[in-house]
Order: structure tokens, then sequence, then C-alpha cells
């Protein structure tokens, strides 16, 4: 969502930097409105040819979003959640099958796998929990780990500072 009025073109296996088209600045216009981008995408280019999330889809841990251009080609939409975004022009169809193979095919996986490796330790830390404590009441929904185990933590560690503050008043008293 560059504000500098260019775009990433992707054309013979090359990325370059291209002025933005007419669609573009228009889609870039109606966000500067207070236009939704999704919508203002949509409402500039019609429809989706192909939209994938990873993760939940109100914070998505990856998605891309591609868009049918006049003529041919593609407009696609990279993001990672929060934190980046990519907007792509594949001008000509017969680049789009190299992109898609080369590029987003490799970006949906990495994002796939952190996924799933975050589902796994939820998981393992859930059954961890379950395992040493019985029930399931105890179990952190979000994290999938012990409450039972953050209070025992929590407890030992306040016995822990009042034994070293006794510590510290006996040698404090014995010095005087």
């Amino acid at each position: 969502m560059d504000q500098d009025n260019t775009i990433t073109m992707f054309h013979a296996g090359r990325f370059t930097t291209e002025a933005a088209p007419p669609w573009l600045i228009s889609v870039r216009e109606r966000r500067s409105k207070g236009m939704d981008w999704n919508k203002a995408t949509l409402a500039v280019l019609g429809y989706t040819t192909a939209h994938v999330t990873i993760g939940d889809d109100m914070f998505p841990i990856g998605e891309m979003r591609a868009y049918p251009r006049p003529g041919s080609g593609r407009y696609v939409e990279l993001g990672e959640g929060e934190t980046s975004f990519a907007e792509i022009w594949v001008a000509e169809a017969t680049d789009w099958l190299p992109f898609n193979s080369a590029y987003i095919e490799p970006f949906l996986l990495t994002r796939a796998t952190l996924q799933q490796a975050d589902r796994i330790d939820r998981l393992g830390n859930a059954l961890i929990a379950f395992a040493r404590h019985g029930e399931g009441k105890h179990v952190d929904r979000e994290t999938g780990e012990s409450r039972i185990d953050h209070r025992e933590d929590w407890e030992r560690q306040k016995r822990e500072r009042a034994e070293q503050r006794a510590l510290m008043a006996i040698a404090t008293n014995q010095n005087s």
C-alpha cells in the first residue's frame, strides 16, 4: 500500500519498480478517503481470482489475494498479518506461473508451516498440562500451558524471595 505512486512489477523473471497504473491510483484514492483497502480494491478491480488466508481470518499469519487485470496479468497482494505487505503487478499472463511457483507458493508454505508449528506447540502444552494435572479446566486456552504450573512457579518465587529477605535480615542483625 505504497503512497509513492509506484508498484513492484514482475516481468520476465525480474522485479522492477514502475509508475502505478491508473487502477492502482484509483484504489489508493478510495483508501485515502476512508474506504477499507479490500473494499476499495474490489470496487476498482471487480473480483479476486484467488484469496488464501492462513491462520485466523481476523489476524492472519499470511494472506494472498490475486485480482485479474484488464487485458492480461494479475495484481497480487501478499501480507503477513499486520507487519508487512507487498503489492506486485504481474502484467503478462505468461509470467504468472513462474511468479506463482517461485514466490507465492513458498510464501504460503512458509506461513502455513509457522501456523502448524504454533498449533503443535499449543497442543503439546495442553497435553503435558492435562497429563500432569488431570481434567482440563486449568489449561490456558491460548497457550495450552498449565495455570497450575504458573501458580506453583509464582508461589515458589514468592517463597524464595521471602527466604532471601530473611537471610538478609539475619546477616544485617549479626553485623550490627
